[in-house]
């Protein structure tokens, strides 16, 4: 027994030794080497990969850019640290007794530039998932400062920005902004704007502010200063966590915030002048011109020349009279934008404090634009764990409105807009028929003189905007964030508007003075309540981000509408002044979102890319019995360098993504679902009041949905040149579309989700450094466009149907032009010809007739940049183009009246091209005074190719020696020379006559000059 049990103790002490042996050699054959990767703001960078050089020894940095790895014993050991958007730096750590810290430069390939994201993402180009497209401050730092709609155009491939009419209906127009193709019937087509993570009220489905007679559009309330970033989510994979109104695509404003830095002071300023493109105005008859036309019309239609209307008398000189309006209502407009901003932080407070002041003359006399503006981005890290960012901005918006309308175009250039002592002319004399003896008979009539209403009438307009954001985030452990934000977005509109008694808008039609004002209001707030977790984690080659949250919204206005008349003078000018109180109006509305979202991200070793996003929404809009909705999207990515040519120096990026999705769209008013009761006089039953409908509810009506795939391939080839293609196809069903009902119903129609679209594209967008600094110059460029094709796929047992101009038919595209084919002149007698439906030439007018013809979606859209850098100087411009495309045109077809108007309007030059003999091949009918021969009726003869080049935006800059700033404070100081709306390029255009160059809008192109000084200290 002993020698077994001296055996046992033997052996279990030599197994021990063995063991610390063991452990000893292990613990000499292999090191650990831990530190952290920062940048150069000292800020952590995640997900770089650290590489021990030689070896496959391979770790991923974490959220705060620590990282872990554990390699052989070697004499010598070098980390290789790499990431996206960053030098790849080789390290020697042989020597290192503890934690290393490696700071990465930046690198300047447009592939690394960091997009954010949805509810505090922020993702590299090259590891993003799904299509989102981010311009920079640098990309809007020169463009006009007005509205940030406006700086998008031609940006961004798939965004397209156009008027929202081509009519001079108002001077402040509204913008349509439509991210791959209109996706919608009858709902809004517009996309949901978020500002530092929560959505702001830009008006509603047609972007009216609801209440206000003239809409201001709310995105000309923020400081385009104030922007560092502007995203557009396109795809299902980015924009499906925004569910229900995402289908029209997010855009996402971004503005600046503080980082670790001294404190500095910056000053942004810019002035000039602006004037009208006088290329791009549309041309009318002078006086003489007129007169000639006016009085072949007249001698055409069977009158005698003694009774032609415009005969000189003693109240006008018509023959002597030639008034250009166009030079009456336009003049020379003032620019001016200033912005003083203070930024810097340290660990503890991080702080970026602006406040700026915008005024634009327009050159349409009488209108002006002017915006004060503050706001404060603070972040205090309370603890390690706890940090508070408070958003505050405000801004103050006065916008001066008179709109001449087509007054400009339509007055007479026989008129004078004043009488001889200088007063404004509010008469004019005319022969208006003939004695029984054959005399003229002169007769003064009212002259309703525009201009003596924009020197004495008001239109003025008052905004008060308040927004404010606050967050909390916690850190609960690593990798795991808590964020509560709630954003409140107060916006107060007041308009007063007064016509005074001293010109024909405020008398009565006999001329007494009587004076009219209208007060208009409106209050919309509107309030989120987001709580939301991040979580990051990484595991050797994999990464994980997840996030997932719940978002209350709620939107309400109220407005106020109120008439009033008789005023005692023009100088007592408030509604509480007037003897009479004519109408009272007013309305309210709230809607309520609640929702919930998550989204999953997963990436293997930045090789294959995963990301899975859902939400689901319920909203108040809608009935009972359709108030939720889910929303899903999937995507992946693979990249492929990293997998197939890792060590081929020429292929910088190689990666393609694919997505799937669906997104939904709930921009409509409330009364499509639940209807609308009419109070009036007119709902008066045997003298009782009572109420009408005037809107069939229908309680099943639900959101859109718009089901999305996308195809991704982003390559970057010898550091200098990149490709972004994407090809995509969106499908919305359960579309809304207005019905026919039975008239039992008490309506004949109703609104219900019976109808189907697509929208299918490609987009690309190529940027090249030709020249990379070569002895100080470098010339780059970049070239997006895009080609959406549009299709109705279902409607209601597969009815057409007419919109306007326009025809909605299963198969073709919802811009469909649906016109009657214009054939032109008949040579024999000057008789306006058409096309029948069948492609007959014929003299009569049918709509019948009408046919579906072209589209007014363009074939290709998009935009050119380029820039040139030498020295200290640098020059960039932006130009847009549109390829194909057609454009009806109200403003031209107004303007071309064949002599059926030309008593009261001055006409287009185009119709000095008149049929006058037999065999006269021309372009306009016979003209006729007061006759219709129905010309002038809607057809294809004011159609026109919307193909055309435009300079946007052109700016030269200077930037200031260092060494000379340096020795007066100044960290960098620039002076730069900006131009805007400088060229505009048709194919079709003639010197001397109009074309769609000069009748795309109801007003000429605003041209202006800017000087502008940058300086930090």
């Amino acid at each position: 027994m002993r020698i077994a049990t001296l055996v046992r103790i033997a052996w279990i002490l030599f197994l021990g030794l063995s063991t610390v042996t063991l452990n000893k050699l292990q613990a000499q054959q292999h090191v650990t080497i831990t530190g952290t990767i920062v940048n150069a703001s000292q800020e952590p960078v995640e997900a770089a990969t650290i590489t021990v050089k030689s070896t496959n020894a391979v770790t991923l940095s974490q959220k705060n850019g620590s990282f872990r790895i554990t390699t052989p014993a070697a004499q010598k050991i070098v980390l290789i640290i790499s990431n996206v958007g960053y030098i790849t730096q080789e390290v020697d750590v042989t020597a290192s007794k503890g934690p290393v810290t490696v700071t990465l430069q930046t690198s300047e390939n447009v592939n690394d530039e960091v997009v954010v994201m949805a509810y505090g993402q922020k993702k590299k180009k090259t590891e993003m998932v799904g299509s989102a497209f981010q311009i920079n401050a640098d990309r809007i730092a020169q463009m006009p400062a007005g509205r940030i709609d406006a700086l998008l155009e031609g940006q961004m491939p798939g965004v397209r920005v156009t008027f929202n009419t081509d009519d001079a209906s108002s001077t402040k127009q509204r913008i349509n902004i439509r991210v791959r193709g209109q996706g919608t019937f009858y709902a809004s087509a517009e996309p949901l704007y978020v500002v530092d993570g929560t959505p702001i009220f830009t008006g509603d489905r047609t972007n009216l502010v609801p209440g206000i007679q003239t809409a201001v559009s709310p995105l000309s309330y923020i400081n385009t200063e104030d922007i560092e970033s502007i995203t557009v989510l396109k795809d299902a994979a980015a924009a499906a966590i925004y569910g229900a109104n995402a289908s029209n695509g997010v855009i996402l404003v971004t503005t600046k915030s503080g980082k670790i830095s001294k404190p500095k002071l910056s000053l942004s300023l810019q002035s000039g002048f602006s004037s009208i493109s006088k290329s791009t105005k549309f041309k009318t008859l002078n006086g003489s011109e007129y007169l000639e036309l006016a009085k072949e019309s007249f001698v055409n239609a069977g009158r005698d020349l003694v009774e032609f209307p415009y005969t000189d008398n003693d109240m006008n000189t018509y023959s002597g009279t030639n008034t250009d309006w166009v030079n009456e209502f336009y003049g020379n407009g003032v620019v001016n934008n200033a912005t003083l901003a203070y930024t810097g932080g340290t660990a503890k407070f991080k702080y970026a404090v602006s406040a700026g002041y915008f005024n634009d003359k327009s050159t349409i006399i009488g209108n002006t634009q002017s915006r004060a503006s503050l706001r404060a981005n603070l972040t205090y890290q309370v603890t390690s764990k706890l940090a508070v960012t408070l958003i505050s901005r405000g801004s103050y918006n006065k916008n001066n409105t008179f709109n001449p309308g087509q007054d400009y175009l339509d007055f007479l250039p026989v008129y004078s807009p004043y009488n001889n002592d200088g007063s404004y002319r509010l008469y004019n004399k005319k022969i208006t028929g003939l004695t029984p003896s054959g005399e003229p008979v002169f007769t003064t009539v009212r002259f309703l003189n525009s201009v003596a209403e924009r020197e004495q009438n008001d239109d003025i307009q008052k905004t008060n905007l308040l927004n404010n954001n606050i967050s909390v985030n916690y850190k609960l452990f690593p990798g795991l964030t808590s964020t509560t934000q709630y954003g409140i977005d107060d916006q107060r509109v007041k308009q007063n508007i007064y016509k005074a008694r001293t010109n024909w808008s405020g008398m009565d039609l006999q001329g007494n003075p009587v004076g009219y004002a209208a007060r208009a209001y409106n209050k919309t707030i509107t309030t989120t309540f987001i709580e939301r977790l991040n979580y990051s984690k990484t595991i050797g080659v994999h990464a994980f981000d997840v996030v997932a949250g719940l978002e209350l919204y709620k939107n309400r206005y109220r407005t106020q509408y109120i008439t009033a008349s008789g005023f005692a003078d023009d100088n007592h000018r408030n509604i509480d002044h007037a003897a009479v109180i004519n109408t009272r109006d007013s309305s309210k509305r709230e809607t309520k979102n609640a929702s919930y979202f998550g989204q999953l991200n997963y990436n293997y070793d930045q090789l294959y890319y995963f990301q899975l996003t859902g939400r689901r929404d319920g909203s108040s809009t809608f009935g009972t019995d359709a108030r939720w909705g889910n929303f899903y999207a999937a995507g992946i990515g693979w990249n492929i360098k990293k997998e197939l040519f890792n060590n081929n120096t020429a292929i910088n990026v190689l990666k393609l993504d694919a997505t799937y999705g669906n997104t939904g769209n709930a921009r409509i008013s409330l009364q499509e679902a639940f209807g609308i009761y009419t109070f009036n006089s007119g709902s008066m039953y045997n003298g009782v009041p009572g109420a009408s409908l005037s809107n069939i509810p229908n309680a099943k009506l639900r959101w859109e949905e718009a089901r999305q795939i996308n195809l991704k391939l982003n390559v970057a080839l010898f550091d200098r040149l990149t490709i972004l293609l994407e090809g995509y196809r969106k499908k919305t069903v359960q579309a809304i579309v207005s019905n026919t009902v039975s008239r039992t119903t008490g309506e004949t129609s109703a609104q219900s989700n019976t109808g189907e679209l697509s929208n299918t594209g490609i987009e690309a967008t190529i940027n090249v450094d030709i020249i990379k600094n070569k002895k100080g110059f470098s010339w780059w460029v970049e070239l997006n466009g895009a080609h959406n094709k549009n299709k109705a796929l279902a409607l209601y047992n597969d009815n057409d149907k007419a919109q306007g101009n326009f025809l909605w038919r299963v198969g073709y595209d919802l811009n469909t032009l649906y016109l009657i084919r214009w054939a032109g002149v008949d040579p024999r007698d000057g008789a306006p010809l058409w096309y029948d439906y069948n492609g007959n030439v014929t003299r009569v007018y049918s709509i019948d007739n009408r046919v579906p013809g072209k589209s007014a979606n363009p074939d290709v859209f998009g935009g050119f940049r380029t820039g040139f850098e030498y020295k200290n100087f640098t020059v960039s411009a932006l130009f847009t183009y549109v390829i194909g495309g057609h454009q009806f045109s109200t403003f031209s077809r107004s303007m071309n009246s064949d002599g059926l108007n030309i008593e009261a309007d001055n006409q287009s030059v185009n119709q000095l091209d008149r049929w006058q003999q037999p065999g006269d091949v021309t372009l306009n009918p016979k003209p006729i005074w007061g006759v219709s021969t129905r010309s002038t009726m809607n057809s294809t003869r004011y159609v026109f190719n919307t193909t055309n080049i435009r300079l946007g935006n052109v700016a030269l800059s200077y930037n200031l020696p260092a060494l000379a700033l340096k020795r007066l404070g100044v960290e960098n100081c620039s002076l730069s020379l900006i131009g805007n709306e400088l060229f505009f390029w048709t194919p079709y255009d003639k010197t001397n006559r109009n074309s769609f160059k000069q009748s795309r809008s109801g007003y000429p192109t605003q041209s202006s000059i800017l000087a502008a000084l940058n300086i930090t200290f």
